[in-house]
């Protein structure tokens, strides 16, 4: 399998390293405009970086690609891609409007290529263990669910160039209302939101501090859904991220934030990312996993994780969770 990377940067590189290490996997090249972010690439991987996924996809001849491109930038090289049946594995969001979502489908039906959407807390132990506990019963019927995936400030100020042009609905929500509709099984029926501007705008970007989502499914059960990246730095963890789901039965109650370890010197109190380490040059964890699994699925070993259809679906939730931010207003789903 020769797989190609559109776009170089910091989760272009976690991908091609874990597709570097997996056997009968090779990385053939990637696709970057920005000239530093591409020479560290190819020094990195030994591999060639073209200016744009045209280039890459026709001088390298990749079996399949990763959209690792800012959200609001996926569809025209999802496109181009599927135009040549090449397949693809798309970070999260599938794409942030209907219809660019609706033309990858359609592009990647046209020529076969498979789409899967890069959900990386499907591979999530602690997400598997309670997929699985839920799937026994232990549960019984869900009734509600709550999650808060959040960051500090530094994600939008320093780590992300593009923040002004997404939100919280599209950063951390992707996560989220994929693992809502997964434990509820059930279509979203409706969507409330509300948002929150003054930090960052403050800080010249344009864009909410915070979203909060009310999920309502087919079955009346709900799901609130809390995201916000203006926390302060000096926290001890980057990425607090606590999920319950209740049952008839019983409850579960995931929290990653504080990823098994506490480090106290000069420069305070923090709780490092354990959960995505680096062994041996190698980039380990559950994103690692996906990558793997995407390679199986190319290869025909395995069917994917999630659909198109689901990643269809989740984005249209954001769409509405977006647009009810903008008319302060339920929004009913399927949109019209």
């Amino acid at each position: 399998m020769r797989i190609g990377i559109v776009g170089a940067g910091l989760r272009g590189s976690m991908f091609a390293n874990a597709f570097g290490h997996y056997p009968g996997v090779e990385v053939v090249g990637a696709a970057e405009p920005n000239k530093k972010v591409a020479e560290a690439f190819s020094a990195q991987f030994g591999a060639p970086v073209h200016e744009t996924a045209e280039s890459l996809y026709d001088s390298e001849r990749p079996d399949a690609v990763v959209i690792a491109t800012p959200d609001f930038a996926h569809e025209a090289p999802a496109v181009a891609a599927a135009h040549r049946g090449i397949h693809l594995l798309i970070e999260k969001p599938l794409a942030t409007t209907m219809e660019a979502a609706r033309a990858i489908g359609e592009a990647a039906r046209a020529s076969g290529s498979m789409v899967v959407t890069a959900y990386e807390n499907r591979w999530n132990p602690a997400f598997l263990e309670a997929k699985t506990a839920l799937a026994a019963g232990q549960l019984g019927e869900v009734i509600s669910q709550s999650a808060f995936l959040a960051s500090t400030t530094r994600v939008p100020t320093d780590m992300l160039s593009w923040a002004g042009k997404t939100s919280p609905t599209w950063f951390f929500m992707s996560h989220t209302v994929d693992l809502a509709m997964m434990f509820s099984g059930k279509p979203v029926a409706s969507v409330y939101a509300r948002g929150f501007k003054r930090v960052l705008v403050e800080k010249g970007i344009d864009t909410y501090d915070s979203v909060q989502a009310i999920l309502t499914f087919e079955d009346g059960t709900t799901a609130a859904l809390d995201s916000t990246w203006a926390l302060p730095d000096n926290l001890p963890s980057p990425f607090p991220f606590r999920f319950e789901v209740r049952g008839t039965l019983g409850s579960i109650t995931i929290d990653q934030t504080n990823q098994s370890v506490a480090v106290s010197g000069p420069d305070g109190y923090a709780w490092p990312r354990t959960y995505f380490p680096t062994a041996d040059g190698r980039f380990h964890g559950f994103p690692a996993w996906m990558a793997h699994a995407f390679a199986d699925n190319v290869l025909g070993r395995t069917e994917p994780e999630v659909t198109y259809e689901h990643a269809l679906a989740v984005t249209e939730v954001q769409v509405a969770i977006e647009r009810s931010l903008a008319e302060g207003a339920e929004v009913s789903l399927p949109l019209s």
